[in-house]
Order: structure tokens, then C-alpha cells, then sequence
């Protein structure tokens, strides 16, 4: 490393950062572990009193000791006051909370996270006035904080760098406290073009993502590179799993345990499952008496209501809420299969689930029902997967059903093997979606907007 690159500070902007947990902070905490050791020293901007549904305190012990955080407050109201105002609810609200959400919303555009702005504003001006930076990073959602990255950018000069990890356009269409009104997604729209229009490089998280936003700056005129930095896992992570030792991974050796980790919601429905165990107890009743279904994160209302049909079938049903994230993945080390879903929702095929890429480090079978697309590609290359798609009903009861009997027959589940960070084949194969590897991506791109 030379002398010049030691001294490089990027702005690394993120709203959702430790003590916030979910598997889209992981994406920024892992890049801001290994840039100091790919020439970049990170300074995080993020809020003081985030107004978030989960916490994870475990993954603030992946922050160097060395890394300089910046914390401003934001204006926001509470993330269970935030539930069904702006976004719709199974409920129907009040006349006076539909006046007000009414007349708030348009100024609440693109996220309520934009009340976060300008106490974030007047702090990195303090900040970059002081200190010699040579980039600004930027990590969305929420896409707020693409406009903050735009005008600090156009105040001082410096190259900006936006990371998608969500399509603004899906989340628009899909993500909680969002309106859907027309017009509410013309301004999304509009937003969206001025920020990537004032981009001086792109990052996505899917090679079918990279493409889309391609096109979309192609459409606005505007000629900024797109990169496709995929998510991944962290060995580090698995090291610890490796040496781990407690009761969370015990199991009856002839049930066949099915784990899901991760939020269902619209675009992860686990409606194709349900059906297909609903199908499975009748047909199969033997069988469905020997399935463990578990499934970790959070959970929409509407989520719910579909697994409850469950407790009129043979399936033992376990729910947990939101684990830290070392305890999620225990609990997915004792699956016999893991379950990924993604909904045949518009857009899907563009999206890979951020928990892929660990799901493959454990080394244990995956039962993924995902639509064509680049999850199905990712899932098809690799020997303990099988994906179907999520409307072949017959097709998921009957690998249930194969899976559940070959247990039964054996007695005792496959081993996997846990990453330990050696140079196995596993590891060599697994090595493009390293968060190492990554993050030197993420350094390159760094280096070429400064250049």
C-alpha cells in the first residue's frame, strides 16, 4: 500500500448502520471492515436515533476500532408510528389520518427518511471542510440520502459514488411506508433521474440490476460507468460458527428440519410453500408429520395470516422474530435444507436475496423457489441447490416429500461443511462473492472516480 492511498477518505454515507440490524447494513459494515486494508479510510455518516424495525448490537463488533463515525439526528417519528401512515394497511385509517397523510406525503418524497437530511447536511459540511476526502459513497435505500450525497457533491466538488442495493423503482413498488399513487411514482421517478443523473459511478447488486440502471442513464443521456458488486458472506462469520458450541443446531435425527431466515414479506411471499405443505399433509400425512418448518426475521401481517393456515396441517411450525445475526446463522447451520424464496413478482428476476451467498458458504442443501432470473442462474450452478419455480405447486410437494423419505431412510443428516477461511475447493469456488473480494471491488471503483 502506498503512502498516497493510505491517506484516501471516502464519505461513506449510510443511513442503516450498526446498532441497525438486517442483512442490508451487513452490505455496508463488511465494506467499511475491509477498505482500510484496500487503501481507503472510511468515515460513516449515519443517524444517531434511527427509526428502524430491528437492532443487531453484534454487528457493531465488525466496525474498526480505527473508523470514524459520524452520527446526526433525524426528525422522524418512530418506526411503529411510521406503520400504516404513509404506506397502505390491512386496516382502514381514520378520516383525520387520511387528511394528513394526504397533505404530508408529497413533501415526505422519496422516503421519510429525507427528515434525516439536513441535520446529515450541516454535519458532513462540518466534516468534509475540515478533512481532505477524495470520494463520496452513498448506500440506498433509503434514497433520501442519494439527494444528501447530490448536494454535498455539488458543494464541494467531489466525485460521488451511489450503491444501489435495492432498484429504487421496485422499492417504490414494494417496500413499506411507501405511497403508491401515481403520481407519488412520478416523483420517485424524477428523483430517481436527477440523482443518477449527477452519479459518477453506479454500483448494483445483481450483473440483471447493473443492466437496468445502464439503460436508465442511457435513457437520460447521461454516461456514468455501473458496476455489479454482488452481496456475499464473510468468513470471518463462519470461522466463529466453526467453534461454536451450544444447543441451538440440536434436532431429532429423523425429522427433517426446513429453515428460513430473513423477512417474508411481499416479495419473499411464503405462500407457494404453504400451499404446497397444505397439499403434502393431505396426500402425505406420514410424511408432513416429520417436517420441521423454522423461520427466523421479520414478518408482514399479511405474511402471517398465510402461515397460520399451517396450524391446521401436520407441519411443526417454529416462528422467531429478528435474531442477531451470529444466532441466524447457528440456527441455519442445524437445517437439513435451507429455504429461499423470491416472489414471480415484476422486477424479481432482477433481485438475488442478500442471505444467498451465506446460504451457499454453509454448504447445505437449498431448496430455493425463485422465478427465472439470476437467483434461479446463481442456485443452478451450484451442487446443493435446487431451485423451482414458485407456481409449480406439485413440484415443491413432491421434493419435500423425497426429502423428508431419504431422511427418514438414513437417519441422520448430511454434513455440510462450515467456510473456515482455509484455501479449500469450497472456498476457491466461493471466492467471487467473498466480502474481501468485494470490497477490493468497491476500492477500484473508488479509485477510478478519484482518479
Amino acid at each position: 500500500m502506498t503512502e498516497i492511498s493510505k491517506n484516501r477518505r471516502v464519505l461513506f454515507i449510510c443511513y442503516a448502520f450498526p446498532p441497525v440490524g438486517g442483512a442490508g447494513v451487513q452490505r455496508s459494515v463488511k465494506f467499511v471492515k475491509y477498505l482500510e486494508d484496500c487503501g481507503w479510510m472510511p468515515t460513516v455518516l449515519t443517524v444517531e436515533n434511527p427509526s428502524v424495525p430491528v437492532l443487531d448490537h453484534d454487528l457493531v463488533q465488525d466496525i474498526p476500532a480505527t473508523t470514524k463515525i459520524l452520527r446526526a439526528r433525524t426528525l422522524e417519528p418512530s418506526y411503529r408510528a411510521k406503520q400504516g401512515f404513509v404506506s397502505s394497511s390491512t386496516s382502514r385509517p381514520s378520516f383525520w389520518k387520511q387528511k394528513l397523510r394526504s397533505w404530508i406525503t408529497p413533501w415526505l418524497q422519496p422516503d421519510l427518511q429525507i427528515l434525516w437530511n439536513q441535520a446529515a447536511f450541516r454535519l458532513a459540511c462540518r466534516e468534509l471542510s475540515s478533512t481532505t476526502y477524495s470520494a463520496i459513497y452513498v448506500s440506498g435505500p433509503p434514497f433520501s440520502s442519494f439527494l444528501l450525497g447530490c448536494r454535498l457533491k455539488q458543494r464541494f466538488k467531489l466525485p460521488l459514488v451511489l450503491d444501489f442495493r435495492d432498484e429504487w423503482s421496485l422499492s417504490a413498488k414494494y417496500l413499506e411506508h411507501q405511497s403508491h399513487k401515481d403520481s407519488m411514482l412520478a416523483r420517485q421517478l424524477a428523483l430517481f433521474e436527477k440523482t443518477i443523473g449527477q452519479a459518477d459511478a453506479i454500483v448494483a447488486t445483481t450483473k440483471a440490476s447493473a443492466r437496468e440502471l445502464e439503460s436508465c442513464c442511457s435513457r437520460i443521456g447521461h454516461t456514468t460507468t455501473v458496476h455489479c458488486i454482488y452481496n456475499g458472506f464473510d468468513p470471518s462469520d463462519f470461522e466463529l460458527l466453526a467453534t461454536a458450541n451450544d444447543q441451538v443446531t440440536s434436532r431429532s435425527s429423523s425429522n427433517f428440519r426446513l429453515i428460513y431466515t430473513g423477512t417474508l414479506w411481499k416479495l419473499t411471499s411464503v405462500e407457494p410453500l404453504v400451499v404446497a405443505l397444505e397439499q403434502l399433509s393431505r396426500n402425505r400425512p406420514d410424511l408432513a408429520d416429520r417436517l420441521e418448518l423454522e423461520l427466523v426475521g421479520r414478518r408482514t401481517p399479511e405474511q402471517d395470516e398465510i402461515l397460520n393456515r399451517l396450524h391446521r396441517t401436520r407441519i411443526r411450525l417454529q416462528t422467531y422474530d429478528y435474531l442477531p445475526h451470529r444466532e441466524s446463522l447457528l440456527r441455519a447451520r442445524g437445517a437439513d435444507a435451507l429455504l429461499l424464496l423470491l416472489a414471480n413478482e415484476p422486477g424479481a428476476e432482477r433481485v438475488v436475496p442478500a442471505k444467498t451467498f451465506e446460504y451457499l458458504a454453509l454448504d447445505r442443501t437449498i431448496l430455493g423457489l425463485v422465478p427465472l432470473g439470476e437467483t434461479m442462474e446463481i442456485l443452478r450452478r451450484s451442487r446443493r441447490a435446487t431451485a423451482l419455480a414458485p407456481e409449480g405447486i406439485g413440484a415443491i410437494e413432491g421434493w419435500i416429500a423425497d426429502a423428508i423419505a431419504r431422511k427418514m431412510q438414513d437417519g441422520a443428516m448430511l454434513e455440510g461443511t462450515i467456510l473456515s477461511g482455509t484455501n479449500s475447493t469450497q472456498s476457491d469456488e466461493l471466492r467471487w462473492c467473498n466480502r474481501r473480494e468485494l470490497t477490493q471491488q468497491l476500492a477500484e471503483v473508488l479509485n477510478r472516480v478519484s482518479a
